[in-house]
């Protein structure tokens, strides 16, 4: 059986909640709008829903040069990504990246969703990306990311994976960009490249365990694996 693609997903703010998508621009930084948002606390660090799993409840697109959020018991907000650009100097892991702030009330609301001082940054042109040592030493671009522009799961191996949990999880709780079925768990171990439709694509490392995976989606709270 060839290899098929059953879904993609792009998540515009890191850690919100997944847009499954019928096609995808790919870029040399990713899916075009793929985590070019993140939230940074008062210290300029980027959050995720490793932190705040109610980032996971945050439903996230961006539309025209507008990104729209949703929350639960939020109204929604529309920000515009050309006005108020301030410039600023963010770490994610310990690596420092660049952003520009985005205002018309993002920092308001994302504060309220977290209920703590939060911010929302976005990345607009290269120049933004991982800076110094970091981007010198990765050989691609990439956004809000934490180790690679696209990451890609094999249902073959999910299901492997679930047959030795209790809790079973499912693609979303990996933060996929591209689902596929191959023919075997962990084939895609053994794989360097890919062709989707004439898009290839690199295989770079394999997907390390990550606490993630052990936030339950529907609360979202973590449970025990």
């Amino acid at each position: 059986m060839a290899i098929q693609v059953t879904d993609i997903y792009e998540y515009p703010l890191k850690s919100s909640r997944g847009n499954r998508l019928a096609s995808a621009e790919i870029g040399f930084a990713g899916l075009i709008n793929d985590r070019k948002v993140a939230v940074i606390n008062s210290n300029n660090k980027i959050v995720t829903g490793r932190e705040y799993p109610e980032l996971l409840r945050v439903g996230s697109e961006i539309n025209k040069n507008f990104l729209h959020l949703k929350s639960p018991g939020q109204e929604n907000i529309a920000i515009d990504l050309n006005l108020n650009r301030t410039h600023i100097i963010a770490k994610l892991f310990g690596q420092q990246v660049g952003g520009a702030v985005l205002e018309s009330g993002g920092s308001q609301w994302i504060s309220k969703v977290l209920n703590g001082d939060f911010r929302l940054i976005a990345i607009f042109n290269d120049s933004d990306t991982l800076s110094g040592k970091a981007l010198k030493t990765r050989e691609f671009s990439a956004k809000y990311v934490d180790s690679a522009p696209v990451h890609l799961i094999n249902l073959k191996t999910l299901a492997y994976l679930n047959s030795k949990l209790k809790d079973k999880v499912g693609p979303q709780n990996f933060r996929p960009n591209i689902v596929v079925e191959a023919d075997e768990p962990f084939e895609e171990d053994y794989w360097t490249e890919i062709n989707i439709n004439g898009c290839f694509l690199k295989l770079h490392k394999p997907t390390e365990r990550c606490i993630f995976t052990t936030i339950d989606l529907k609360l979202p709270l973590k449970i025990q694996m």
